[in-house]
């Protein structure tokens, strides 16, 4: 078909048409919607230049430049023409789109090897519905897969098309290679690759052939991937990844072995998706599972030997590229040990091997009914991955739904319970009926002491401990709250989130009058120090700068709190309290200046209560603020 990509393009949107209202998930919030960096077009040279600017927690930099470029002209075009800079559906077109492009590009790429219009619509098809493609699709943050393997196939596409169209094609691969490694490291992989192409497909297997290429095509690939090298090591991206690794090369060779099977058993059979998978590490030889997953690896590479010697090219080139595609992943030591859209890229390979068994001769001979079986087999394969992934977009929904599946899938895992009772919180404070916020509390305490039995000592133990104890807190077990906050700065002394909080516990213990009046500025003092510590760790910590601001102000030192909450609402700017707690600032300070200077101040509190009202309908505080600043303008005074 001439304009199979205008196929392909129209069935993504079919399918994905019920995903682009779906929420901001999971690592959304550090890298794009707290991310300070992307709110500034003037940015782009520093993503270029510091890892850092990837996220808000500065430990957790990438070297992703064009990744975050891509966030921020997201967020700039929903500030200038949509609903803001996180308009969620501006950034899922964008996630649609990539998708959409990478199909068509395995459809073009297919038919420049096969030249064969039924393989290559077929190919891109299969892609472009697969149900692993509904996490990168979904997923605001798998962007980096998806823009990736767009740069991988497109090197790919111009490797090919540069045996008939000349050295101009070339160049653009080269450039394919380097724009995709700005994406994400694992393109490292794409000069190895197109390597075993050209032996096997350009060079017909003669290494004499191959070896007076290499200069003219294939060593600028390898200069690219090293300069890239080079520059993750000098900037601090790479030196920092290796220098502790979460778990000893034995553990990661012994889990990883299982990973093959895991990927392999998703590729074949993409049921059970989920966002968390219960997977955990192998230690040891011991168990059937693990022997039976080492044999089944040993099986697979011995088809790939097999297929070598018996010179079947095409198969061995497109099993070794799934390979190659998932060794960056398997052997680098990560902190999730699998998760489905590392299977991006091998999929594309998988997607053109499907095709070309569906389509290939002994397929078309067999006839049911008088009609071609293998197309009937195709039209069944696609619905299905239609259906699933369709689906599967529903779960991605919002957080109740995705977290929910996932403790569904994955009641052994830790972070799944930590992510729903996050949820239940946030819930909870966004909720104005007093018995639906009761249960959500008790949903959030659940599911951080489930965190917390099966994790008691890791980072998402951790995590939970903290988030304990503002349930307390907020159920109004200071002490308890205080003991949950203590054991996680215990667990990891540097652990900001946790250190600010032990800064609000002395603080509310003034505000609830349970120190005596003498030492409540002494207090008050304590708990400012406690958020400055914080800020020493983490120096954009929002709540860090917000609270400090709520103490200041406490203390009567408006300046003060005035420069701490103009940082917090730089970090946060849709965050209701600290809408709320900056309008009671210029609302007091209204009140204490007289004539149109105090005026002014009471309508850029009425203007910040207005705000937090608008983002919080359930906070009854912006709404007892405005009632008092409408009755001070009313008055007749200013």
């Amino acid at each position: 078909m001439k304009h199979g990509w205008a196929v392909i393009l129209g069935v993504c949107a079919l399918v994905y048409a019920n995903s682009l209202q779906n929420s901001f998930h999971y690592d959304d919030e550090h890298s794009i919607l707290d991310n300070l960096h992307i709110r500034d077009l003037g940015n782009i040279s520093s993503f270029f230049q510091d890892p850092a600017t990837f996220s808000r927690d500065a430990d957790k930099g990438m070297y992703r430049p064009l990744l975050l470029l891509t966030y921020a002209l997201n967020h700039a075009y929903g500030m200038k023409y949509g609903e803001g800079g996180y308009d969620v559906v501006g950034y899922h077109v964008v996630n649609l789109l990539l998708h959409a492009l990478s199909a068509c590009l395995i459809w073009w790429l297919t038919s420049l090897m096969f030249g064969r219009k039924d393989v290559s619509l077929a190919a891109g098809l299969l892609f472009a519905l697969h149900p692993l493609a509904t996490e990168p699709v979904n997923y605001i943050s798998s962007r980096s897969e998806s823009l990736a393997a767009m740069f991988y196939l497109l090197g790919m596409v111009f490797f090919v098309e540069g045996e008939k169209k000349g050295k101009g094609r070339m160049v653009l691969s080269w450039a394919a290679l380097a724009l995709g490694l700005l994406c994400k490291s694992t393109v490292i992989t794409m000069p190895a690759v197109l390597l075993l192409f050209d032996y096997l497909f350009c060079s017909r297997r003669d290494w004499g052939k191959l070896k007076q290429r290499l200069f003219e095509r294939h060593i600028p690939y390898w200069v690219i991937a090293g300069g890239y090298v080079a520059l993750i090591w000098v900037n601090g991206f790479l030196s920092g990844s290796v220098k502790a690794p979460v778990r000893d090369g034995w553990t990661q060779f012994l889990t990883q072995i299982k990973g093959f099977v895991f990927y392999w058993t998703l590729l074949l059979w993409p049921l059970g998706l989920n966002v968390e998978h219960q997977f955990f590490e192998q230690r040891s030889l011991e168990g059937v599972a693990t022997f039976g997953a080492l044999l089944l690896v040993l099986s697979f590479l011995g088809m790939l030997v097999y297929l070598f010697f018996r010179r079947k090219d095409l198969p061995f080139f497109l099993m070794g590229w799934g390979l190659v595609a998932m060794l960056p992943v398997m052997v680098v030591p990560l902190n999730v040990l699998v998760n489905e859209r590392r299977l991006y890229l091998p999929c594309a390979a998988f997607c053109i091997g499907l095709a070309l068994l569906l389509r290939s001769e002994r397929a078309r001979k067999l006839k049911i009914g008088g009609r071609d079986l293998g197309i009937a087999l195709m039209a069944l394969i696609l619905l299905g991955y239609g259906l699933l992934s369709f689906e599967r977009n529903r779960v991605w929904k919002d957080d109740f739904s995705l977290w929910g599946d996932a403790v569904s899938k994955a009641p052994m895992m830790p972070r799944v319970h930590l992510y729903l009772g996050n949820t239940h919180k946030e819930a909870a404070f966004a909720s104005a009926d007093s018995a639906e916020v009761s249960e959500h509390w008790k949903a959030a305490r659940r599911g951080y002491q489930k965190t917390v039995e099966l994790d008691p000592q890791g980072d998402l133990g951790l995590r939970a401990f903290n988030n304990l104890g503002a349930v307390n807190f907020v159920l109004d077990d200071i002490d308890a709250a205080e003991k949950a906050y203590r054991r996680a700065v215990e667990i990891s002394p540097q652990y900001a989130d946790a250190i600010v909080n032990l800064g609000t516990i002395s603080h509310e213990r003034v505000r609830r009058r349970e120190v005596a009046p003498d030492r409540q500025r002494q207090t008050l003092e304590q708990a400012i120090r406690y958020y400055q510590q914080a800020l020493g760790f983490q120096p954009n910590h929002p709540y860090a700068h917000a609270n400090m601001g709520l103490a200041y102000f406490d203390l009567g030192e408006w300046e003060k709190a005035h420069q701490s909450y103009e940082r917090a609402y730089f970090l946060r700017p849709r965050d209701d309290k600290l809408l709320n707690n900056m309008g009671n600032l210029f609302a007091t300070l209204g009140q204490q200046r007289p004539g149109a200077e105090g005026k002014k101040l009471l309508l850029k509190a009425r203007q910040l209560y207005l705000g937090a009202r608008r983002i919080n309908p359930a906070n009854p505080s912006p709404q007892r603020g405005l009632q008092y600043v409408e009755g001070l303008l009313n008055s007749g005074k200013w």
